[in-house]
């Protein structure tokens, strides 16, 4: 179907809710999957618990081995795609805006062209194997303040796996720092695309986090905004923590580029952010000064120097609404 050309400036803030007329048909791989974070095998079912049991899980040495989450495998079949998600595209909105942080702390401009950015974070885990990995990550604004966007083969194994555990985010993570702080992952919010069958198109994820010594995520780091439906040729700021040659993964690597049509479902950027990148936001009107911006993808996967993410369109912010209220 045409896409709707419609200016940033006239976007539609907290435009949720109601389905885009005229939108093209939904795939059952659209269908959400929402399941309880496992800390040491187990549902936990307070903040205090989870804080105990993931700051004495990711202690610095396990935080420096761990090792960069292998990109998944690439599936090139456009027929394929086109069958499974034809594209659920209305109209252009914002679903949330940027907000600050309430607590102390946040994010302060240093000067540079692209600051590191308090909004943006490192995501520890355990997988099946046993081993912990690495991805990226960044805080959302939400309604309950407690909201990170992913990609789901960050959270999740894939076709025939399951959830990954003590999962982490670290906001402004940098040489083994954690200045804001390690979240511990209360629910993972996913897609049967993801779970089921491992489609690229469908590697997003959005976790809520427990609170921190009583102090929600968005209120202690700020959150960026997030948007839906965006035209596939526009300017993007990049920020993600690569953590294979020639990165090691151990401050945020930024990449001012403009976005790419990839295909039907999906986009790129001639970045080239190697595996640990993960996960890291594509920010459209990234505000270098306070470092925060609008989630539009996430990195999913490197390939020839390109790294792809999925479209978000109106299928994503399902999920995104599911996700958004979760407590």
């Amino acid at each position: 179907m045409t896409r709707l050309a419609v200016p940033l400036a006239v976007l539609l803030v907290l435009g949720v809710g109601a389905g885009p007329a005229g939108a093209a048909a939904v795939s059952p791989s659209s269908e959400p999957v929402e399941s309880a974070a496992l800390i040491n095998g187990r549902v936990v079912r307070d903040a205090a618990t989870a804080q105990r049991l993931i700051d004495a899980y990711w202690t610095p040495e396990r935080m420096r081995t761990a090792i960069a989450v292998p990109d998944p495998r690439v599936i090139e079949d456009p027929a394929l795609e086109q069958r499974d998600r034809p594209g659920n595209v209305g109209r252009p909105q914002t679903a949330v805006r940027p907000a600050g942080p309430s607590a102390a702390g946040g994010t302060r401009s240093t000067g540079r062209a692209v600051n590191p950015s308090a909004g943006v974070g490192k995501v520890f885990f355990t997988k099946s194997d046993g081993k912990n990995y690495v991805c990226s990550g960044s805080t959302l604004n939400n309604e309950t303040r407690n909201l990170v966007s992913t990609a789901a083969h960050c959270i999740h194994g894939g076709k025939g796996g399951v959830n990954h555990e003590n999962w982490m985010y670290a906001p402004l993570y940098a040489a083994g720092k954690t200045p804001y702080g390690k979240f511990a992952a209360k629910w993972f919010h996913a897609t049967k695309g993801w779970t089921q069958h491992s489609y690229h198109w469908w590697d997003f994820a959005f976790v809520n986090v427990w609170p921190l010594a009583g102090v929600r995520l968005v209120d202690k780091t700020g959150g960026n905004g997030i948007s839906f439906n965006q035209s596939k040729s526009i300017p993007v700021t990049v920020l993600a923590y690569p953590s294979k040659a020639p990165y090691d993964g151990q401050k945020q690597v930024s990449c001012v580029t403009s976005l790419q049509w990839a295909a039907a479902a999906q986009v790129k950027v001639f970045c080239g952010l190697t595996p640990g990148a993960s996960g890291g936001p594509m920010f459209q009107n990234f505000d270098p000064t306070i470092g925060f911006g609008f989630t539009n993808t996430v990195v999913a996967y490197v390939w020839k120097s390109r790294n792809y993410g999925p479209y978000f369109d109106s299928d994503v912010l399902t999920v995104f609404n599911r996700a958004r209220n979760k407590t």
